[in-house]
């Protein structure tokens, strides 16, 4: 899967996976800055507690976006979703001429 990012940055992530990959919509890119905007809100609010982040990222097999819930000081991923398990799965049963 691509790289995660903070929330502060997600925005970013949304973008660049739009010029790297094949270009995503409108509608998902809206998508994209509110899930990004969501996640910021979270990690400001202190809802997950010390050391806990939310993380946003478009993943680059499926272009589903990915929210994880990391340790700061140990990058341990505590939560995920969709699951690794489930975003593999869609990227093998992809057509093969779809993006």
């Amino acid at each position: 899967m691509g790289q995660i990012v903070a929330a502060s940055s997600a925005i970013g992530v949304a973008s660049d996976a739009r010029s790297t990959q094949s270009p995503i919509t409108a509608e998902q890119a809206a998508f994209n800055r509110s899930v990004a905007t969501a996640a910021g809100v979270v990690n400001s609010s202190g809802l997950l507690g010390q050391n806990r982040e939310v993380t946003f990222a478009v993943d680059p097999g499926t272009h589903k976006s990915v929210i994880k819930v990391v340790d700061v000081n140990t990058n341990e991923v505590i939560d995920q979703w969709p699951p690794e398990y489930l975003l593999q799965l869609a990227a093998q049963n992809k057509p093969k001429d779809s993006r």
